[in-house]
């Protein structure tokens, strides 16, 4: 079979379709990887994405991939880390365009077929000197508004296979959306999104300044957006319930990401740094919805 990334369509407006579904696709990562091998040995000047999209940034995140030209087209394909960076910001930023694609591409038995092949995969038994107690997070009922675009959950799921299987589990710890009452709490939809906000920020308390310290932390942020995507949310309408879900889902997949790149060897500062950028945004996200719901 032709590899996705030596197959494109030729003329621009269908690889600006061809775009807007690969952007909410688990294939994204291997178009990715497909076409940094095909670019490896060319001598490319270094584009950022705002350098990509320039004007059209906006437009993108509203409309779709339409707004780009044949040429931005051909940047992104010869830059495709940029294509990550696209998809992180369509998650957390994208308008009813993008929304509306992400939510009609799930499919709830697609999501729970692959939760559980995850959840299997994570419960594999270990040796006794490997085990812990872990505080479990409550068993939330799953509920119908959990329609979320794949892409983040399955990128989550395989970087999860690759740091955590055998390994000892974190400890689910009394901060951030693992604090007992965060959730629960009986107030309006804009003071809860803040609360919610206020409880991410909690990652600032306690310094990381060893890599075991940074790794530990993350591992501790990470079981506590799996306990924010179970949540029922009563608070919230089911749209705002949904979005929560999409965006904690992407901010999941960062977390395992960054995890990832810490067990390779990434320097202590450099992963600090970019842990402490993430949180920062997606504590921006929710103080920025919370502005929005009523």
């Amino acid at each position: 079979m032709m590899l996705t990334a030596f197959n494109l369509p030729e003329e621009t407006d269908a690889l600006q379709q061809w775009l807007d579904d690969l952007l909410i696709k688990p294939e994204l990562t291997s178009v990715v990887s497909q076409l940094s091998a095909v670019h490896a040995s060319n001598s490319i000047e270094e584009m950022s994405l705002e350098q990509i999209l320039q004007e059209q940034a906006d437009a993108v995140l509203q409309q779709g991939c339409r707004e780009l030209s044949s040429q931005q087209i051909q940047q992104l394909l010869t830059h495709p880390e940029r294509l990550l960076e696209l998809q992180e910001r369509l998650f957390l930023e994208g308008g009813t365009f993008w929304q509306e694609r992400i939510l009609a591409a799930s499919d709830d038995a697609e999501v729970k077929q692959s939760q559980q092949w995850l959840q299997n995969q994570m419960e594999t038994p270990q040796s006794a000197e490997e085990k812990v107690e872990v505080q479990q997070a409550p068993a939330y009922k799953t509920v119908s508004y959990r329609k979320i675009g794949l892409l983040g959950f399955v990128s989550a799921a395989l970087i999860l296979l690759a740091v955590f299987l055998n390994q000892e589990p974190a400890p689910a710890p009394g901060w951030g959306w693992n604090r007992p009452g965060v959730l629960t709490a009986d107030i309006p939809a804009p003071e809860y999104l803040n609360k919610l906000a206020d409880s991410a920020e909690e990652w600032f308390n306690k310094p990381t300044d060893t890599k075991a310290a940074l790794e530990t932390r993350l591992k501790q942020f990470r079981a506590g957006c799996e306990t924010l995507i179970n949540a029922p949310h009563p608070q919230l309408s089911a749209t705002d319930r949904a979005w929560l879900v999409e965006r904690c889902q992407v901010w999941a997949g960062k977390l395992d990401a960054q995890i990832v790149a810490l067990n390779q060897g990434a320097d202590l500062k450099t992963a600090d740094a970019e842990a402490d950028a993430l949180i920062r945004k997606l504590v921006d996200a929710l103080r920025n919805r919370a502005t929005t719901v009523s």
